[in-house]
């Protein structure tokens, strides 16, 4: 048995939280799932058996995931039972109280965090059976923090409207967009984001390739490099690599394309799940 379901934030919540993704399976074989740089934070429960990072042990019970630049897979020996909480670019800012540029490439541990609150929800969360109800707890724990946001904030809100809204755009002419000089810019949106702005717009990038491909399975890669973003199909193919773990027409041959962060249609292949044979 796999249930996969996605359930939508409060409107109080919906400029921070994109979606909550509920998994649960009782599969005997191990499944595998494979994760790619999605350009968002993640804040996951396991209620049933964790999941290994391949070659790298188990993820943490409960769990921050940060900005990440690579690809990897997660294994299941046993039951899945997960609430994901799916945050927008910069959703989980206001709820924690460490930069992102922390959480790079990590899954921090929340009793890592050492927020007596949190670590409250966490205990909650693991022993109360409706799902609903642990929504209610997780938008009650975070409506319970929700402050006004700083100038820096809005500052890099601006900037990653302008990366989604203009492919094309130069990484240097986002600080100027801001009114902030590259070297400040460039700490700020760290220190916000989690990760560079070159790297983010990277991400960005390969997410709009997916998103494209999902909806134009036909589409050339000459066109699909220069609706991107990218300089030509070569630094496309790269990126792809770099991302996936193979090249675009590999990546074709073996799952469907899907962006987590450009479709609006959160469907349940989210994360691609397979039968480890």
């Amino acid at each position: 048995m796999k249930e996969s379901n996605i359930l939508y934030p409060s409107p109080l919540l919906s400029q921070y939280i994109k979606y909550y993704w509920v998994l649960k399976t009782d599969a005997v074989e191990p499944v595998m799932v494979q994760t790619i740089p999605s350009g968002c934070v993640h804040l996951v429960f396991h209620r049933g058996e964790n999941l290994s990072i391949q070659s790298k042990g188990l993820q943490p019970k409960n769990f921050i995931r940060g900005q990440f630049s690579t690809y990897g897979s997660l294994i299941s020996e046993g039951n899945i039972d997960m609430i994901a909480v799916i945050f927008h670019p910069l959703g989980l800012n206001p709820f924690v109280r460490c930069a992102m540029s922390e959480l790079y490439n990590h899954y921090i541990d929340v009793e890592d965090l050492e927020d007596i609150e949190l670590n409250h929800l966490k205990r909650s969360i693991s022993t109360e059976q409706e799902v609903e109800t642990c929504i209610r707890l997780i938008e009650l724990f975070l409506m319970q923090r929700l402050v006004d946001t700083d100038c820096n904030y809005q500052r890099t809100q601006h900037a990653i409207s302008q990366i989604i809204n203009h492919p094309q755009i130069e990484v240097n002419t986002l600080a100027e967009s801001t009114c902030l000089g590259y070297r400040q810019f460039k700490r700020v949106f760290t220190n916000q984001v989690g990760m560079s702005p070159k790297e983010y717009h990277r991400v960005v990038r390969f997410q709009r390739a997916l998103y494209l491909l999902q909806n134009n399975p036909g589409m050339e890669f000459v066109d699909l490099a220069f609706s991107c973003g990218f300089y030509d199909p070569s630094h496309l193919v790269k990126d792809f690599k770099e991302f996936s773990g193979c090249s675009p027409t590999q990546y074709l041959s073996s799952r469907s394309p899907y962006s987590t962060f450009f479709s609006e249609d959160c469907r349940l292949n989210i994360i691609k799940l397979n039968t480890r044979k």
